[in-house]
């Protein structure tokens, strides 16, 4: 990174603009065509500044002291110079794959194709780290396209035999043998309103708080041929949460998966992903590696695509479903409230002490330590700041962002306003005791099902919570021991606390 950066930094004090000293950057570590993806790739990505005192930058373009030992060169007072753009690159979901995943998805794309390989295309190409893995491979034409002319100019330096062109990947357009790609991670609140209207439009069945990816990806599997093979990075949550259930469908209706596995880590970003290879037009299919049917997967209504699924766990999610309730039909699932509004954060409304018109509020970290605060309760100027009624009961809290642990849910008497990071549960069935009601949420057996229905990893919110299996036998007998009266024998049992214990993502 240090021969990129110092490029860069000689051609800004000469007066060249950031364009051109990314491309000086590039030049300085053209001989490392992986060097030019990923050292010039973040110089592209970044923001530039003038240094208003002497300072150091980091690999990570962070600014350190200039005697910092992470200090990679000195930036001296009045000098332009590179920052690392977090907000914009999030905005924008520009992260570069790793050399490793992107040689690895090539390569088992390249397997699942059925005939030569004479062009492959990346349709999100960025600073092309999928081109060079392509070229490595042997493609004899390899095609990109990005709308960020920066990106495609780093592109063109690392693998100068390429053809990339500024261009929407969310359009159709020719079709490839092969196309392997990672497109924009950009989640709901990071998406532009106009874009998010125009995608609807474009792709009806989007549903739900899609994800950017969700669009790209659907449309890379129609840039490849019959026979061709589509290999993706992808947030792991678009494979198995409900937002991505439409396209998946389509995906097992029609196509073969050929390859499959996450959540994996990506460097730079808390989100995980998962690899998914795809073989056009050659399905129905089981999934790889003695995987279920496509017939039992379609079974479920959110066909999530996980390598944790065998052949009996949908079978084994009937048989629970059809002796239980949605807990939805029992109870009022809601999320907490948005206390925040256009005037301000939440900081405003809030207090360490009681008052007139402050009512007692926890965001989930709070609300599970014992931090309690005083929210001045002010709905006209919150967000979202929902009913009393719903806070003002005797109910359960349930933290919304589960990840692979455990869920974590507790009963509250206290009247306490919660945040929308939490779920909130109000039985209006007289059967649902709220003690019985926890275990019940916090069941292995029910946390299992939820695992196979919807992924290892999931956020619990309310739709998620709604779903969840309340047996009618237990509803009759709350002292009916869960695995009665769901019916289960000792191998489903075990089977589902398998399931729900997993904290790693190797198949199950």
């Amino acid at each position: 990174m240090r021969d990129a950066l110092m490029a860069y930094l000689t051609s800004a004090a000469r007066g060249a603009d950031h364009t051109a000293s990314v491309l000086a950057g590039a030049e300085a570590v053209a001989a490392d065509p992986w060097a030019v993806v990923h050292n010039a790739g973040r110089l592209a990505r970044a923001a530039r500044v003038v240094a208003p005192q002497d300072l150091g930058l980091s690999a990570r373009l962070g600014v350190v002291k200039p005697t910092s030992r992470s200090a990679l060169v000195r930036v001296d007072a009045g000098q332009p110079f590179p920052t690392n753009d977090v907000r914009g690159r999030r905005g924008r979901g520009a992260f570069d794959t790793p050399a490793e995943m992107a040689r690895e998805v090539v390569r088992r794309t390249m397997d699942a194709t059925f005939g030569p390989v004479r062009a492959g295309l990346d349709p999100a190409c960025g600073t092309g780290a999928f081109l060079l893995a392509m070229q490595e491979a042997g493609v004899p034409e390899i095609y990109g396209t990005d709308l960020d002319p920066v990106a495609l100019e780093v592109a063109r330096i690392a693998v100068p035999s390429a053809r990339v062109h500024i261009d929407d990947a969310l359009r159709y357009g020719p079709t490839v043998d092969l196309v392997c790609g990672n497109p924009p991670y950009v989640p709901p609140e990071r998406q532009d309103r106009g874009l998010r209207d125009d995608l609807r439009r474009r792709f009806p069945w989007l549903g739900g708080r899609f994800d950017l990816a969700i669009p790209f990806a659907a449309t890379a599997v129609e840039r490849a041929r019959p026979g061709g093979g589509i290999g993706l990075v992808l947030p792991y949550a678009a494979l198995v949460q409900p937002y991505g259930a439409t396209l998946r469908r389509r995906w097992m209706e029609r196509h073969r998966v050929a390859f499959l596995t996450g959540p994996l880590p990506f460097p730079g970003v808390s989100v995980e992903v998962g690899l998914v290879v795809l073989a056009s037009g050659e399905g129905p299919a089981p999934l790889p590696d003695g995987g279920m049917s496509a017939e039992e997967l379609l079974r479920l209504d959110g066909v999530p695509l996980s390598a944790m699924l065998l052949p009996g766990d949908v079978h084994l999610v009937e048989a629970m479903r059809s002796r239980a309730a949605p807990l939805g039909t029992l109870a009022k699932i809601d999320t907490g409230l948005v206390a925040h509004g256009p005037d301000g954060g939440k900081a405003r409304l809030l207090s360490d002490s009681p008052g007139e018109g402050r009512v007692p509020y926890a965001d989930a970290k709070g609300f599970f330590t014992g931090r309690i605060q005083w929210l001045d309760y002010r709905p006209e100027r919150m967000h979202r700041a929902k009913s009393p009624e719903l806070f003002e009961a005797d109910k359960i809290v349930i933290q919304r962002i589960r990840g692979r642990g455990t869920v974590r849910a507790a009963i509250d008497r206290m009247n306490t306003y919660v945040g929308h990071t939490c779920t909130v549960v109000v039985p209006h069935d007289p059967r649902l005791e709220l003690g019985p009601l926890l275990d019940l949420v916090r069941s292995p057996l029910v946390d299992g099902l939820t695992r196979i229905e919807r992924g290892e990893r999931l956020d619990l919110y309310p739709h998620d919570v709604a779903a969840m299996p309340v047996p009618v036998d237990w509803l009759k007998d709350p002292e009916l021991p869960l695995q009665e009266a769901f019916g289960l024998s000792d191998a489903q049992t075990a089977r589902l606390m398998h399931v729900a214990a997993r904290r790693d993502g190797a198949p199950g």
